[in-house]
C-alpha cells in the first residue's frame, strides 16, 4: 500500500474537481456506460425550468440546508459508506485490495478501527505497532489519525458549490431521467475529451442533489440520501486506545 492511499480525497468544489480530471489524460482512460433512462415526464418540483447552472446550485443549497446526509462513493481504489454533517461523520472506507476501517469523527475527535491488513500498513509506515480491530482515539493533528478522518469531507457539508461563469457556460441540462433506484432526476453534465461527469438533482420534492456519475473509472460515483438524518457521532463503546505517536512520512492530507 502506498503512503497516501489512505487519504481521502478532499474535493473543494464538485464542478471544478470534475473539470480539472476531465482536462487530464487518464492513464488506460477507462470508461463506464451511462445507465440513466431518459423519461418524457416534466419535474413536478419545477426545475426542469430552470437553467443548467441554476439547478446545479440549487441542489447543492438544499444539500447544504438539509444539514446531513449518507454519502455512498465509488471509485476504482477505494468505497466509502458515510452519514455526514458539518461537524460529525460515522461509516467505513474500504480500500481495494487493501482492506477496510471504521471511522468516527465529532468537532475534533477522531475514532477509527483498522482491520488487520490496514493496521498492519499504519504500523510498519509508522514504525510503532498499531492494534487491529481496536478503536482508536486522535485528533486530525495526529498524521495518521488525520489522513483517516479525510475521508469525511465534513467541511464541504454546509459549503454548496457555485459555479463560476466560466464553468457555467459548459453545464448542459438533460431531459427528466429514471435512475436505476427508480428516482426521478434532473442530469446536469459536463464533457471534455471523450469523458462526462454527471450530476442528479431531484425532479420531486426537494431538489437535492443526489448522484454523480463519471464515465471515467478514476472518478467518484456517488449517491446521496438520508437527508437531515442525524449522525449522532460519539465515543464508541468498550475500550478505545490513544492513538500512538508514529513518524508516518508524507502526511499532508490530499
Amino acid at each position: 500500500m502506498k503512503v497516501c492511499d489512505l487519504c481521502g480525497r478532499r474535493i473543494a468544489t464538485a464542478l471544478v474537481s470534475a473539470a480539472a480530471m476531465l482536462a487530464a489524460t487518464a492513464c488506460g482512460d477507462a470508461t463506464r456506460p451511462d445507465t440513466q433512462q431518459p423519461s418524457t415526464n416534466k419535474a413536478a418540483n419545477g426545475i426542469d425550468g430552470l437553467t443548467a447552472q441554476q439547478i446545479y446550485e440549487r441542489s447543492r443549497a438544499a444539500n447544504a440546508a438539509a444539514g446531513s446526509y449518507r454519502e455512498q462513493m465509488t471509485r476504482a481504489d477505494a468505497k466509502t459508506n458515510l452519514l455526514l454533517s458539518a461537524t460529525a461523520c460515522s461509516g467505513t472506507v474500504e480500500v481495494s485490495g487493501q482492506g477496510t476501517f471504521q471511522i468516527i469523527t465529532k468537532d475534533r475527535d477522531v475514532w477509527a478501527k483498522l482491520d488487520a491488513a490496514i493496521a498492519a500498513w499504519a504500523s510498519e509506515q509508522g514504525g510503532i505497532t498499531i492494534p487491529a480491530r481496536t478503536w482508536l482515539h486522535g485528533t486530525p493533528d495526529h498524521p495518521l489519525m488525520g489522513r483517516l478522518a479525510s475521508w469525511c469531507h465534513t467541511e464541504t457539508v454546509d459549503e454548496p458549490d457555485k459555479a463560476g461563469a466560466k464553468l457555467a457556460a459548459q453545464l448542459k441540462r438533460g431531459p427528466v431521467t429514471t435512475l436505476p433506484d427508480g428516482q426521478q432526476a434532473v442530469p446536469i453534465s459536463i464533457e471534455a475529451n471523450g469523458n462526462k461527469v454527471t450530476w442528479y438533482a431531484a425532479a420531486t420534492g426537494t431538489p437535492h442533489y443526489i448522484r454523480q456519475d463519471a464515465t471515467r473509472a478514476d472518478m467518484e460515483d456517488v449517491t446521496y440520501s438520508e437527508f437531515g438524518t442525524p449522525v449522532n457521532a460519539k465515543a464508541p463503546a468498550g475500550k478505545v486506545a490513544e492513538a500512538p505517536a508514529g513518524s508516518w512520512p508524507n502526511s499532508k492530507l490530499q
